[in-house]
């Protein structure tokens, strides 16, 4: 939804400029030319209703954050079964090993995030919002610790194997 309505930005905009004219015509006293006073402004036209340019700013880069998280999830969703794939490349999606990896993708992403969040004008939403998407990721995370078949299978891969873990965990 907000990608789509990043793309309509400029329909959205003149559908609100074109809402305020019509019912600025309709409510126009025909001697004067004034609005009338009993005459109540719709929802739409209200300012505090109005996206701002810092609020679309803002839906830009959750739109950029939330493209992490479905590209993460797409990753993961999957039966571990290799197949041919589009492209003609042979692959899985949804094993084991990936799941880590995964996890620590999303939470560099939200530090990143956390950095960035300081140069985003009027950002104090979008700032909360990250603390408590890292909190709740943090949360999911810490508990592969009570399901040691993640670490098992990242150990037993091939590829991966202790290199991974010393790498990554050096702390």
């Amino acid at each position: 939804m907000i990608r789509r309505a990043i793309i309509l930005r400029p329909f959205i905009e003149q559908l609100v400029l074109k809402h305020r004219q019509q019912w600025e015509q309709d409510n126009r006293s025909k001697r004067t030319g004034n609005l009338r006073k009993s005459a109540r402004e719709p929802r739409i036209c209200l300012e505090e209703n109005q996206l701002t340019t810092n609020d679309w700013d803002v839906l830009d880069h959750l739109a950029k954050l939330l493209g992490f998280y479905e590209d993460a999830v797409k990753t993961l969703e999957g039966d571990g079964q290799q197949r041919k794939r589009k492209g003609g490349w042979v692959g899985s999606y949804g094993n084991v090993w990936e799941v880590i990896q995964g996890f620590e993708f999303l939470l560099e992403v939200l530090e990143d995030y956390k950095q960035l969040a300081s140069e985003i004008p009027d950002a104090e939403h979008f700032r909360i919002n990250i603390n408590l998407g890292w909190e709740k990721l943090n949360k999911y995370y810490s508990r592969l610790d009570e399901t040691p078949i993640y670490y098992t299978a990242l150990a037993l891969h091939p590829a991966f194997r202790w290199g991974y873990f010393e790498n990554e965990w050096k702390d």
